[in-house]
């Protein structure tokens, strides 16, 4: 058991700053101090990884560096491993897409993730009626302010259909992040 430091006098504390007595500082105190200070400094530069689990229930763990219709990439300290998608269960399939296009930015983000078809058709019905507006603004059939109007709506309107989307269990908060709106 560690020894208990002793506790200053909060009425006399200027007199009693420099005057610690090092007997009662145990050498596990110090360590673990110590060990709390290198945590610090060296936290940002730990690196979390996602871990996928497959149907024999072994664990991959790593970054997606590579997705396509039937293998992934995955990437972690030790090794790069190209694996078939179908070794792992349909939720962690969807993770793994979701994870890539996160990674990625969003770049080509609703054709990569594994989003049910309807999910994937108000998408793209959305993004479309929203160029058609910008466009119709860019020719004059229309004023900016209210192409900028009907896109703030329409993006508000599909914000909300995703959100439901994912409080029924359509899609999950990684992909509902992954498609950005």
């Amino acid at each position: 058991m560690f020894p208990v430091l002793p506790v200053a006098n909060v009425a006399n504390v200027q007199s009693r700053i420099g005057n610690w007595n090092w007997q009662h500082f145990h050498i596990g105190n110090i360590l673990t101090l110590a060990t709390f200070i290198v945590g610090l400094i060296f936290a940002p530069c730990a690196r979390a990884e996602n871990a996928y689990t497959n149907h024999a229930g072994n664990v991959v763990s790593g970054v997606v560096v590579a997705l396509d219709a039937r293998t992934t990439t995955i990437s972690n300290e030790v090794e790069v491993a190209a694996l078939p998608l179908s070794i792992f269960p349909t939720n962690e399939q969807r993770r793994i897409a979701a994870d890539f296009v996160l990674r990625q930015g969003g770049a080509g983000g609703i054709d990569i993730l594994r989003v049910p078809a309807e999910v994937k058709r108000a998408v793209h019905g959305a993004e479309k009626a929203m160029a058609r507006s910008r466009k119709r603004a860019e020719k004059g059939l229309c004023s900016k302010e209210k192409s900028d109007a009907f896109c703030a709506e329409s993006e508000a309107a599909l914000g909300s259909y995703l959100d439901r989307q994912v409080e029924s269990g359509a899609i999950t908060p990684a992909e509902r992040t992954a498609l950005g709106h």
